[in-house]
C-alpha cells in the first residue's frame, strides 16, 4: 500500500506543478495583454463595437480560466493535506477506499463513484425541480 499512496502523492504533486505552471503562463500572458491594451480614454472611444466585445469577451474567458485553475489548485493542496493526514483516497460520504484508477483520472476526488453519482443525481433533481 506504501508504494501506491508514494505513487498516488508524486501523482498529486505533477498535478500541482502543472497547475501552478498554467497559472503563471495565464499571469503572463494577461500583463502582456494588459500592456497591449493600455489605452488613454481618447484611444478607447475609437474602439468599434466589435473590439470591444473582442476585447470583453477574452478578459472573461481569462478570468474564468484563472478561477478554474485557482478552484483546481486549491483541491489539490486539500488532496495533499488527506494524504498527510492519511484520509486520501477514502470517500468522504461511506468511507470506503476510492479506486486507485479514480484518484489517477481524478486526483482530488473526495467521492468513490457510487457516491458520486448519487450527489450528481441528487443535485440534478435539485435543479430540475428549481426550474419547476
Amino acid at each position: 500500500m506504501r508504494t501506491t499512496t508514494l505513487g498516488l502523492a508524486e501523482h498529486l504533486a505533477r498535478e500541482e506543478r502543472e497547475v501552478r505552471q498554467r497559472v503563471q503562463d495565464l499571469r503572463r500572458k494577461r500583463q502582456r495583454q494588459d500592456t497591449a491594451v493600455l489605452m488613454d480614454g481618447e484611444e478607447l472611444r475609437k474602439l468599434d463595437m466589435y473590439d470591444a466585445a473582442s476585447l470583453a469577451s477574452l478578459e472573461q474567458h481569462n478570468e474564468a480560466v484563472f478561477r478554474r485553475l485557482s478552484d483546481k489548485s486549491q483541491a489539490l493542496a486539500e488532496a495533499q493535506e488527506r494524504l498527510r493526514e492519511g484520509t486520501y483516497g477514502l470517500c468522504r460520504a461511506c468511507g470506503t477506499r476510492i479506486p486507485r484508477s479514480r484518484l489517477e483520472a481524478v486526483p482530488t476526488a473526495t467521492l468513490c463513484v457510487p457516491c458520486q453519482e448519487r450527489r450528481e443525481a441528487f443535485q440534478s433533481s435539485r435543479a430540475s425541480l428549481l426550474r419547476s
